[in-house]
């Protein structure tokens, strides 16, 4: 199970800030959970996908490339 850290957090001797993310077992994930100090993470989604030409199907981005 992936979680975001809410709050600083020691991992493996590690310091981890606010944001950061990890995989753990379901147990240990759901344990910072209930502890307030992470939350279930979301998946990472690509922030700007292509577009897309609507009559071409060619990506814009692509397609404007070596001008």
């Amino acid at each position: 199970m992936q979680i975001e850290l809410l709050k600083p957090h020691t991992h493996a001797g590690k310091r981890l800030a606010v944001g950061d993310r990890l995989d753990l077992n379901d147990a240990s994930a759901r344990w910072l959970v209930a502890q307030g100090v992470a939350k279930a993470a979301t998946p990472a989604t690509d922030s700007k996908p292509a577009r897309r030409d609507a009559t071409s199907g060619v990506s814009t981005t692509a397609a404007t490339q070596g001008d």
